[in-house]
């Protein structure tokens, strides 16, 4: 992993990876994609806090209103975990929990401390 990495592919939102942290930013492509992405921050600020969930990433740090969301950076899943990850069974948990809101896709997780994450969870807004 690069020491700084800039990662532009998400809908709403933008990853600034710097060091061991990551840095999740409204994009300001448009005004929808930077509402939405306003929304998924405080999302996931509050989802994470949940004992229900120890699958999800958790959130280190959050400015009120979604404007940036700190999180510690986490390894991306390689080919091979990519390949063997059955993201339904993740999600959908098989005791009394809910289901996590995250895509059931390879991107949507990676691996912090040596164990499995989810690294972009909430409701999809679109």
């Amino acid at each position: 992993m690069k020491f700084i990495e800039w990662n532009r592919t998400g809908m709403s939102r933008d990853v600034l990876c710097v060091g061991r942290w990551a840095l999740k930013l409204p994009k300001l492509k448009t005004w929808r994609a930077f509402l939405i992405g306003l929304l998924a921050n405080m999302q996931e600020r509050d989802l994470s806090k949940r004992d229900c969930w120890p699958e999800l990433y958790p959130v280190v740090f959050a400015l009120p209103g979604g404007w940036l969301v700190v999180m510690r950076r986490a390894t991306p899943l390689t080919d091979a975990q990519a390949e063997a990850l059955d993201p339904l069974a993740v999600l959908s948990p098989e005791d009394d929990r809910p289901s996590i809101p995250a895509e059931p896709k390879a991107s949507s997780f990676g691996m912090l401390d040596g164990r499995l994450v989810v690294v972009d969870y909430g409701d999809n807004p679109n």
